[in-house]
């Protein structure tokens, strides 16, 4: 970790997807006090570095944020988000985090890289069941084409008194007098998240909300680089199962491919999505065995 936070701090001043080791045998947050105060640690990172936050989700055990800034403010990004967790686990006598919690930090160099790190972002709560996507009161999605992400209000932090702010934010820091810090939410992330370069990305909700649900491939590919798995559904896998059918094979129905063709299928989707024998056998209609000789020979395909 340390040679890779050497390697960060480093990096130029870019767009960045800054993601926390997922904590398997511990949350970060627990309660929405929790929560909240992991929402301020993100905007107090806007005021002290030089970082633009465009998005973030927090969940139980991890974090994502899209945000841009030099490789040495995004680590101090991260240091601060972790100092502040660290605290808050011990004042709730919660298990400490591990030794050498750490993150990734993931270069974003084209629009579309952009966009399809945000859907991942977007993702990460409607893939755990949490909610429809824009649901989610930790994460800022629900700023892009959910009207409750302009109307939810709270009080401006200049007609509050320091120790109000505090006690409800958990910082002494002084914020910004036209910020607003909701009782239950803190501090509200219309004040401090950019929100309009992800929306320039998507013409409607419905391309933003399609391409969240049906991008597989670009997800699938976002969640190696971070070393995360995707849990696909199975109506997620039939739906990228017959349209690549449709695809590889215009025309023909699953009954009429040859034995030879269910194995150039499986070997493709095998590639390309990471579908595995026990996902491919009962769809093509071939034991698991057959389909696992065949993707370990797949050169013969």
């Amino acid at each position: 970790m340390r040679r890779l936070r050497r390697e960060y701090q480093a990096l130029p001043k870019g767009y960045y997807h800054l993601c926390t080791d997922g904590w398997k045998d511990g949350v970060l947050f627990g309660a929405n006090r929790q929560y909240a105060a992991g929402v301020t640690s993100i905007a107090l990172a806007t005021l002290k570095y030089e970082v633009v936050v465009y998005a973030y989700a927090l969940m139980p055990n991890h974090v994502h944020l899209l945000l841009s800034g030099t490789g040495k403010d995004c680590v101090s990004t991260f240091d601060l988000l972790v100092r502040r967790c660290a605290l808050m686990l011990k004042h709730n006598d919660d298990p400490p985090l591990p030794k050498g919690y750490g993150f990734k930090l993931v270069p974003i160099d084209s629009q579309d890289s952009f966009r399809s790190h945000l859907l991942y972002l977007a993702r990460n709560p409607y893939e755990k069941g949490y909610g429809i996507p824009g649901s989610y009161p930790w994460g800022s999605d629900y700023l892009l084409y959910n009207p409750i992400g302009e109307t939810l209000r709270g009080e401006r932090a200049g007609t509050m008194s320091s120790r109000r702010v505090s006690c409800i934010t958990g910082c002494t820091d002084r914020l910004p007098p036209d910020w607003e810090i909701h009782t239950e939410f803190g501090i509200l992330p219309k004040n401090f998240v950019s929100i309009d370069k992800a929306r320039s990305l998507f013409p409607s909700p419905k391309a933003y909300t399609s391409r969240l649900v049906k991008d597989y491939e670009a997800l699938l590919h976002i969640s190696g680089a971070l070393d995360e798995t995707i849990d696909l559904s199975d109506a997620e896998v039939d739906d990228i199962f017959y349209s690549q059918l449709r695809i590889k094979f215009p025309g023909k129905s699953l009954g009429s491919l040859e034995v030879k063709e269910k194995y150039q299928l499986a070997t493709w989707l095998s590639n390309k999505y990471g579908l595995s024998a026990k996902h491919l056998a009962p769809r093509l209609r071939l034991s698991e065995y057959a389909i696992t000789q065949a993707l370990n020979a797949k050169e013969r395909w």
